[in-house]
């Protein structure tokens, strides 16, 4: 039977107009067995208090996933990394989004 790993995140980070965020998780030897998934949610507001709203898209077309092996004489350990940029794909600033960040393994 599968296990599920799922989270969410809020971020107040500026992400502009066909601009891009890059996020980095880990390290988690979760990356390394399991299959890694990310959706990012936009808040509408138009700006940190506003309340004005807007249509915001954003997307997260990839997901990058680093090893870096840790030598320790004659062991070695693997730190294991989830990245992705989240890219603003819509016409207006997002000032706030959500993460959903979800790992499946056998």
């Amino acid at each position: 039977m599968a296990s599920v790993f799922h989270q969410i995140q809020y971020w107040t980070l500026t992400i502009p107009p066909n601009g891009y965020q890059w996020l980095s998780y880990g390290p988690d030897a979760r990356y390394r067995t399991g299959t890694v998934q990310a959706s990012c949610n936009p808040a509408t507001p138009q700006g940190p208090g506003s309340t004005v709203h807007r249509t915001h898209s954003l997307g997260v077309p990839e997901i990058i996933i680093t090893s870096i092996p840790l030598v320790q004489g004659d062991l070695v350990f693997t730190n294991t990394y989830a990245g992705f940029a989240i890219w603003n794909r819509g016409q207006e600033t997002v000032y706030n989004f959500s993460v959903a960040l979800s790992v499946i393994q056998p």
